[in-house]
Parts: C-alpha cells; sequence; structure tokens
C-alpha cells in the first residue's frame, strides 16, 4: 500500500510539474500588420493571409481594419455581434463574460462566446467552439477582432494577444520639440480633430455631421467617410476626411503613392465630363486637385488631396467674395 502511495503521490508530481512546464512554455510571435502595427499571437498560429492566421482546421484569428466609429466601444461591439449571420454556421451562441482594457495607446473591449458550429462532414456534425471578439482603437484607427478554436483554453492566450497589439514608434529620431502639441494648438486658436489627422481655424465649432452620414448610410454608400460643416454667416465650410485604410494595408510606400495619384486622376476625369472648371496643382507639399463650380448663383471652390491612406477635401461655398474665404480658410489646415 505504501509503494502504491508513493507511486500515485509521483504520478500526481509528474502530472503537475508537465502541466507547469506547458504553461512555462507557451511563447509567441510577432507579427506585423496594417499601417506600423504589430501583434504577438500564440506560436502555434501561422500567416494564411494578410490579417488571417490559423492553428490547425478549425483555430483561426482574424483582424479587419476600418474606421473609427460614432459611438463607444460596448456598441461598437454589440452591433457587430448582432450583424453576425448565425442561422447557418453558429447555433446556441452563449455568452461567457467580456473584459475592458487600455494598453500601449489603444483601448479595446473583449466579449468571449461558447457557440455550436454546424460542420458538414459525414452529414452535419456539431462542434462546440470558443468565439472570442474584440473591437479595438487608438486615436486614428480600428480594427474588429473575431478569434474561433475548439477549446476555451485559448481565450486567455488571445485576450493576451489583443492586448498586445501595439503601434511601432516610427518618430524615434524626431526632437521631442517638433511632436505635436495639442494643448498649444488649442491656445493658438485651432480647432483640433486629432483622430481624423487634421487641424483647422474657424470662427465657428466645426462638427461631425451626422445627419449626412446617416444619409449615406441609407443609400448604401461606402462608410469610409468622415464629413465635418459648419455654416458661419452666410458661408459653408465643409471638410471631408475618407479612410483607405481596408484598401492600402499592407501595401508598401510605392503602391500607396501610385493609388492617390489614380484617385486624383479619376477625379479630374469625372470633373471634366461634368463640366467642372478643374486644375491640377500643390496644396502645402501635397499634390491636389483645385475645383469650382457655380449653382444658383452661389460658388464653392474646393481642393481634393491624399495622405498617405486617407484623402481630404476642403471646400467654402458662399455667394460673393468665395476666394479670399477659401483661401483663409485653407491656409488654417493643418495635417497632424
Amino acid at each position: 500500500m505504501k509503494n502504491l502511495k508513493n507511486y500515485f503521490t509521483f504520478f500526481l508530481l509528474i502530472l503537475f510539474l508537465n502541466s507547469c512546464d506547458q504553461k512555462r512554455n507557451t511563447s509567441f510571435e510577432k507579427f506585423d500588420f496594417g499601417n506600423g502595427y504589430s501583434i504577438d499571437l500564440p506560436e502555434k498560429y501561422s500567416k494564411t493571409k494578410e490579417l488571417t492566421w490559423q492553428a490547425g482546421e478549425h483555430s483561426y484569428f482574424n483582424i479587419s481594419l476600418g474606421q473609427i466609429g460614432n459611438s463607444n466601444l460596448k456598441t461598437e461591439l454589440t452591433d457587430y455581434l448582432a450583424s453576425r449571420n448565425t442561422d447557418d454556421l453558429f447555433d446556441n451562441s452563449q455568452f461567457i463574460r467580456t473584459e475592458e482594457f487600455e494598453e500601449n495607446g489603444i483601448k479595446g473591449i473583449i466579449s468571449f462566446y461558447e457557440e455550436d458550429l454546424k460542420k458538414q462532414g459525414a452529414g452535419i456534425v456539431t462542434l462546440t467552439s470558443y468565439g472570442v471578439f474584440a473591437i479595438v482603437r487608438n486615436d486614428t484607427e480600428q480594427f474588429t477582432i473575431n478569434s474561433m478554436a475548439l477549446s476555451d483554453n485559448n481565450f486567455a492566450q488571445i485576450s493576451k494577444s489583443i492586448k498586445s497589439i501595439i503601434r511601432k514608434e516610427r518618430t524615434l529620431n524626431i526632437p521631442v520639440a517638433n511632436k505635436f502639441d495639442k494643448n498649444k494648438a488649442i491656445e493658438d486658436g485651432y480647432q483640433v480633430f486629432q483622430e481624423d489627422g487634421f487641424m483647422v481655424k474657424c470662427n465657428k465649432e466645426i462638427k461631425l455631421d451626422r445627419l449626412r452620414i446617416q444619409q449615406m448610410k441609407q443609400s448604401g454608400m461606402d462608410d469610409n467617410s468622415r464629413p465635418f460643416h459648419v455654416f458661419d454667416n452666410g458661408t459653408d465650410y465643409n471638410i471631408n476626411v475618407s479612410s483607405f485604410v481596408s484598401v492600402l494595408a499592407g501595401q508598401s510606400e510605392q503602391e500607396i503613392t501610385a493609388y492617390n495619384k489614380n484617385d486624383l486622376d479619376y477625379y479630374q476625369t469625372k470633373f471634366d465630363e461634368m463640366s467642372i472648371n478643374n486644375n491640377r496643382g500643390k496644396f502645402k507639399e501635397f499634390d491636389a486637385v483645385y475645383y469650382d463650380n457655380t449653382q444658383n448663383g452661389r460658388t464653392t471652390k474646393a481642393v481634393f488631396f491624399h495622405h498617405k491612406m486617407k484623402s481630404y477635401m476642403l471646400q467654402v461655398t458662399d455667394d460673393n467674395n468665395v476666394e479670399k474665404k477659401f483661401q483663409d480658410f485653407i491656409k488654417t489646415f493643418e495635417i497632424i
């Protein structure tokens, strides 16, 4: 009996040591993605596409790049989960818990689910799968993440991976004095829109045009634009910022430059077809298209240009002295 107890104790000790060894040996591999970001994923995952990783047949991790939403993170995640089609693949979805975090300049919300995954094989096979869904963002970009595995042991690892997302520092050689100072900009009279990458001066407060966004969504237009507007003493001021991260993520600087040039060419062609006056030129250091048009006695003057993965349109409309108002407005516009 004593020998049996000793054997049993030894057996438990081996199991314990093996378990500890497995925990110690859990390692992660760093992957780059998007516009200068990195993430640490368990080493069992390998990259299969630009923003997709897999670990065997049934475990995957996917990132979708997109524009920052207008609601808070909880609402964004709720809307995303509600939009998933659960009729065919998933059934009996059961919520487990939610985590929120803020690290490395990134904040996010992570939700964990257990659900039945129906797989077509010899008949229909139902597997219990464990899903992780997250909305993650910083000041300029937002990521939607979904991951699936056949073990809930994956939860802790995937949560750690999501929290590891960081934007790699690319301004190490820039003196501190040259970095953007938001408080100083506001003191100097600028309205700062940091998440959209610009600041500008105007007598009245420029606001995001939520009504126009809603109209665009109802019309089925791509949700990649952020329109801003203010009406000041008879003059309309408009700024539109469009993100092309979902199109350009992972592409080289040369490819992004070529895309931006082609987009300017496209708009000039459309303006010509519509008999809208336009010409190619420079806006500060950016290649740009300037255009103007008169309708119902009101003249619009505008400039359109790209910077990295975004386009910017600045537009002023009035029935008199438009040129001066336009020039005064665009002189105060700065990319940050």
